[in-house]
């Protein structure tokens, strides 16, 4: 395996109590390698980005989805090659649904897999563990819940619970709901309070009939929290493993506004014109979810801002894109900010990153080979 080094000379700031300090020298030195995997011959799927995909709890081997045979690829990341497979039914006792939406690999060797309206604990040997009844669940007044969320996560505890995000589109909300295992019992909660998602919908009608493009909504799990997370705002909402508030945060950046400005009170006629204003959104900052360093016990997160041509190309809702700047973000473990880096000539548009022994490492398509961008940031102490 080849390793192509580059060192880069970057601007670092540091935060203290939100304001910035620049390095006495102003550069410091990072390391980017680029890896490869080794399918070992197998057709791993890329088409997703790689985002239905898990890391176990020691960091070598990373879980993803194979939508071609609906399975579970295993890449150790140690070796940096294919490891293994586990296949899984659609249909059946054992079935997980036509295709996975999303993968959480949890302490024993078990997966919590969500499909269309299903989500369920199996085991490697694609085996039914545990079903998940959301429809049928019951709120602290005795309703039933009668409907399944968008976006699900389980974090293992003693008392099982899995997150679930639900939109309210015609209201422009999102509901959190947390569902017990243990008594099938619910509890749900507003979470756009301050309009993170509400004022970055953009809907109406044309000729063609009526359209509705939504920011992303993140919900993922690290150091055992439950994070959500916003396109268009820097604002994260952490929730423990249980389902208790945690705090709200929301931080001011070097590189980027702490949020888009939104388009409240401005009417969508077409398609066109969404395109435009979510070009317009883009060009001003884009946020994704963090992820947590287990070794150096800080957060990492990705922001970027794209720069666009003037032509759209037959018809196509974005223009094409002329230049990303992609910055990344660190705090510690409190989720204070500490400093932030600029990455010049770093490629990201979409995709899986995570940390493993103290780097972080993003998701790359080599050519239809999965391979993983991986930077070493050195210690500011």
């Amino acid at each position: 395996m080849k390793y192509i080094t580059t060192f880069l000379i970057m601007y670092v700031f540091l935060s203290c109590q939100r304001k910035y300090t620049e390095i006495e020298n102003n550069e410091a030195l990072y390391a980017i390698d680029t890896v490869k995997i080794d399918s070992k011959g197998h057709l791993l799927d890329l088409n997703r980005f790689i985002l239905i995909s898990d890391l176990d709890d020691e960091e070598k081997s990373l879980f993803l989805y194979n939508a071609f045979d609906h399975s579970i690829d295993e890449i150790n990341l140690d070796r940096l090659d294919f490891a293994n497979k586990y296949f899984f039914e659609k249909e059946g006792p054992n079935g997980t649904g036509e295709s996975f939406y999303s993968l959480n690999h949890l302490k024993g060797g078990f997966f919590f897999i969500k499909s269309y309206n299903k989500s369920a604990i199996f085991d490697k040997n694609g085996v039914l563990v545990k079903r998940v009844d959301w429809v049928n669940s019951i709120d602290s007044i005795g309703s039933i819940y009668g409907q399944q969320p968008e976006n699900e996560i389980l974090i293992s505890s003693s008392d099982l619970k899995v997150f679930g995000l639900d939109f309210d589109d015609k209201n422009r909300k999102i509901h959190f709901d947390i569902l017990s295992i243990v008594d099938n019992s619910i509890k749900r909660l507003d979470l756009d309070s301050e309009k993170s998602y509400g004022c970055f919908v953009l809907e109406g009608e044309d000729s063609q009939g009526h359209f509705f493009v939504k920011p992303h909504v993140y919900l993922s799990s690290e150091n055992n929290l439950a994070i959500i997370s916003h396109d268009f705002s820097n604002e994260l909402i952490l929730y423990d493993s249980v389902g208790e508030f945690v705090k709200k945060i929301n931080y001011e950046s070097r590189f980027t506004p702490s949020s888009a400005k939104s388009i409240n009170g401005k009417t969508i006629t077409s398609r066109e014109h969404a395109g435009k204003e979510f070009q317009y959104f883009l060009e001003q900052v884009r946020f994704y979810p963090p992820v947590w360093d287990n070794v150096k016990k800080r957060y990492l997160r990705l922001s970027k801002i794209t720069v666009f041509s003037d032509d759209r190309i037959n018809g196509s809702f974005l223009p094409e894109v002329l230049k990303t700047s992609v910055f990344l973000s660190v705090f510690d473990s409190d989720f204070t900010l500490i400093y932030e880096l600029a990455i010049p000539g770093l490629n990201y548009n979409f995709g899986k990153y995570f940390s493993k022994d103290g780097k972080f490492w993003i998701y790359q398509n080599f050519s239809d080979d999965l391979g993983f961008v991986i930077i070493e940031i050195k210690d500011l102490n």
